[in-house]
């Protein structure tokens, strides 16, 4: 599996590293030149606009085109997106660069866990998901060091250089994926049919509706805490808000600690048990910090919650790729993506908007039981599934 998925993993990480290095970079130069907090939050909305029209059309593309090709395209694009920003970098021009940025990493995203059941078989589905999670986690610890260390050295003008040539090195490596495309039998179906298909999976597949399900409760969750822990840190618990670095530092370790245990199983564990298992560890992890008095406590429970992110959405990425054939899953994913995201943005608003009335130790609870709700109706799935004799093997 490694030698046929390497060149992928390898690519995959460096774009990722380079998405982490560009963000951080440009929101502090963007903040430097405006000095509103306004204009960074307009940076992220730009970022998510433009795909969130594109969706239906960006799902069929991933899944008629070659997604050697799509990956290879899209970080060439990446490239030249952000060297355009070395001849000329306004406010005018990172909003720019931030709508074809949003538009590449949605797809680059979907085309890269839709690849994954080609070129790895369905026993190695879990280990795939886990090397790509395990990448992220190392890359949001190690990213804003280095753009941290671009900055310093020479300014913004050499952040956005090194990650001009990460992009570009990704291109490369994506040449050396041994990969053939598929022959597309929907091809003589015509675009906008593809389009109206992939509408009619997401909306009527039973599989596709509960991993939506289950996925969103997880995100509704997270999402609702994730914005506010600086907030609970500093001012639920009376502790320097710079503690926030190790409580992500923490959970990042329990990410990467969960995915290589899933790597170095012998046996990869079954998708429906990494969800089971996951939901449970993120919602004790939020109910420990709703009661948390001490950083250690809060630390623990942190890492809780990384083990469970390592392994929950694992299990939903893998039922997807396992149950569905590999030729609508661009469709399903980017389409996913949107969903679970569009339910996080709502949650944190809802959250941020409740916790000056609640407080925030009954947030974290919430979301604890948001969580456990999901997990719990992951599981009755589940059971149900395999009562009706569907023999759904990812429950087993």
């Amino acid at each position: 599996m490694f030698k046929a998925l390497g060149p992928l993993l390898a690519a995959y990480s460096l774009a990722s590293l380079g998405s982490y290095i560009f963000d951080i970079g440009i929101i502090v130069e963007l903040y430097r030149r405006t000095g509103s907090p306004a204009a960074v939050g307009g940076y992220f909305i730009i970022q998510f606009l433009p795909a969130l029209l594109l969706t239906p059309a960006l799902g069929a593309f991933i899944d008629r085109w070659s997604r050697k090709r799509i990956l290879l395209w899209t970080n060439l694009v990446r490239a030249l997106t952000v060297g355009v920003l070395l001849i000329h970098l306004s406010v005018e021009t990172i909003y720019a660069a931030a709508v074809l940025l949003g538009i590449c990493d949605e797809v680059y995203a979907a085309t890269a866990n839709a690849i994954g059941p080609e070129l790895a078989g369905p026993q190695d589905l879990p280990r795939f998901n886990s090397l790509l999670s395990a990448s992220d986690s190392i890359n949001l610890i190690a990213g804003p060091a280095v753009a941290g260390l671009c900055v310093s050295l020479g300014g913004i003008g050499i952040s956005i250089g090194a990650d001009a040539a990460v992009f570009a090195l990704a291109a490369l490596l994506v040449l050396l994926m041994p990969y053939r495309a598929p022959r597309k039998e929907a091809e003589a179906a015509g675009f906008l049919e593809e389009m109206k298909a992939g509408l009619r999976i997401v909306s009527g597949e039973p599989v596709v509706q509960k991993m939506l399900l289950v996925w969103g409760l997880l995100l509704a969750g997270v999402g609702s805490t994730g914005s506010l822990i600086v907030v609970f840190i500093g001012g639920t618990m009376g502790l320097p808000a710079d503690n926030y670095g190790w409580v992500m530092a923490f959970q990042g370790a329990g990410i990467i600690t969960g995915s290589v245990w899933i790597m170095s199983r012998k046996k990869a564990p079954r998708p429906g048990r990494l969800i089971l298992l996951g939901m449970t560890l993120i919602g004790a992890g939020l109910l420990a910090v709703s009661t948390a008095g001490t950083l250690a406590v809060l630390l623990g429970a942190y890492l809780l919650i990384g083990l469970g992110a390592a392994a929950a959405p694992n299990g939903i990425r893998s039922t997807l790729q396992s149950e569905l054939d590999p030729g609508v899953l661009g469709r399903v994913f980017i389409t996913a993506r949107f969903v679970v995201n569009t339910v996080r943005t709502l949650s944190i608003g809802a959250a941020s908007l409740l916790a000056g009335i609640t407080g925030l130790r009954a947030i974290f609870a919430a979301a604890a039981l948001c969580v456990l709700l999901g997990g719990s109706a992951a599981y009755v799935m589940g059971r149900r599934g395999r009562l009706a004799g569907e023999g759904r093997r990812e429950w087993n």
